[in-house]
C-alpha cells in the first residue's frame, strides 16, 4: 500500500494512470471493491495538493478511462459516471476534511450527498417502491429463463420487502464506499507525511449532538404512517446506520486502546461484523449514536 501510494503521489501523470486502471478493474465483478483504490487516489492527490491537482487527476482519469471503455464497449457512459459518482464527490469530501481536519463534517458532507441522490432518484422516479418492484420483476424473469425456477415462489415473495429497501441501500452502499476510499487516502497521507496523524484522528471520531438530534427527527417521521416521506425518511435511516456504525467502529477502537485492552477484542468484532454484519452494524450505529450524548471517552480513565 505504502508503495502504491508512494507512486501516486509522484505525479500528475502517475495519479492519472492509477486512477484509471484501478477503475477499470473494478467493472470486474468479482473486483468491485478495487474502485475504493481509484477514488482514494484521487481523494489523496486532492488532501495533498489541493483542487486543482485533484481535478486534474480526475478529468485525466475519466478521459483515459472514457478512451478505453469506447474502444472496448463503444461507450464512453462508464467513464462518464466514474467521474460524476466516484471521483468527484470525493473530491469534494478531500476538500472538507483538508480545510477543517474533522472526520465528523467529512461524515455530515458524506450523508448529504447520499440523500442527495435519494432526492434526486425520488424526482426522477416519483415512487421508487413501484420502479425497484418492476425493476426486480424484470430481473427475476431474466434469472428464470435461465433456468433456476426451484426457489421461483420464495424469491417472488421476497420482492415487495426488497423494493422497499432498495433506494436506501444503494445509497448507502454509495456513501460507505466514498468514506472507505476517503479514510485510505488519509491513512496514506498520514503513512507518508504525518505517521499516526489518522490514528489519532479516527480515535476521536464523534458526531454532535445536532447531528444526533437531526437524526431523531429522521427517524420520528419514518415511524409515523406518512405515505412517501415516511418512505423517503426511512431510506435516509439506512444512510445513518451507515455513518453511525463508523462512529461506533472508531469509539470501540478508541475505548480499546484506552483502556489498554488486548487487540483480539478488535479481531472479534470484525469477525462479528463478517458474520452477522446486519447485527453488528446496528449494534455498532447504536453505540455511535449513544455516544453523541454521553461522550465515553471523557469517561473511561486511561489505563497506566
Amino acid at each position: 500500500m505504502r508503495a502504491l501510494a508512494t507512486y501516486i503521489m509522484r505525479g500528475p501523470v502517475q495519479a492519472v494512470l492509477v486512477t484509471a486502471a484501478l477503475a477499470l478493474v473494478s467493472l470486474i465483478p468479482v473486483l468491485g471493491m478495487v474502485s475504493v483504490l481509484s477514488g482514494a487516489a484521487v481523494a489523496l492527490v486532492t488532501l495533498r495538493h489541493g483542487a486543482k491537482q485533484g481535478l486534474m487527476v480526475m478529468l485525466g482519469a475519466s478521459l483515459v478511462a472514457s478512451i478505453f471503455m469506447y474502444f472496448v464497449f463503444g461507450t464512453m457512459v462508464l467513464g462518464m459516471m466514474f467521474a460524476l459518482l466516484l471521483w468527484l464527490p470525493l473530491l469534494v469530501l478531500a476538500l472538507v476534511l483538508r480545510s477543517s481536519s474533522s472526520w465528523s463534517m467529512v461524515l455530515d458532507a458524506a450523508a448529504a450527498l447520499g440523500i442527495a441522490g435519494i432526492t434526486l432518484f425520488y424526482l426522477l422516479i416519483g415512487e421508487p417502491l413501484q420502479f425497484w418492484q418492476m425493476a426486480l420483476g424484470k430481473m427475476l424473469e431474466l434469472m428464470t429463463s435461465q433456468g433456476g425456477m426451484a426457489e421461483l415462489g420464495q424469491i417472488e415473495q421476497q420482492i415487495p420487502v426488497m423494493a422497499e429497501w432498495m433506494t436506501g441501500m444503494l445509497a448507502a452502499a454509495l456513501v460507505m464506499g466514498l468514506v472507505l476510499s476517503m479514510m485510505l487516502a488519509r491513512w496514506w497521507q498520514s503513512l507518508l507525511f504525518n505517521p499516526g496523524g489518522f490514528q489519532q484522528e479516527f480515535y476521536g471520531l464523534r458526531q454532535s449532538k445536532i447531528a444526533a438530534f437531526t437524526v431523531l427527527v429522521i427517524l420520528s417521521v419514518n415511524l409515523f404512517d406518512l405515505g412517501v416521506i415516511s418512505n423517503f425518511a426511512g431510506d435516509i435511516m439506512i444512510i445513518v446506520v451507515v455513518v453511525y456504525s463508523i462512529v461506533g467502529l472508531a469509539l470501540i477502537h478508541a475505548l480499546v486502546a484506552r483502556s489498554g485492552k488486548h487487540p483480539a477484542w478488535l479481531v472479534s468484532i470484525y469477525v462479528l461484523m463478517f458474520i452477522m454484519p446486519p447485527h453488528m452494524m446496528m449494534a455498532l450505529a447504536s453505540a455511535g449514536f449513544a455516544d453523541s450524548w454521553l461522550d465515553f471517552r471523557r469517561r473511561l480513565p486511561v489505563a497506566k
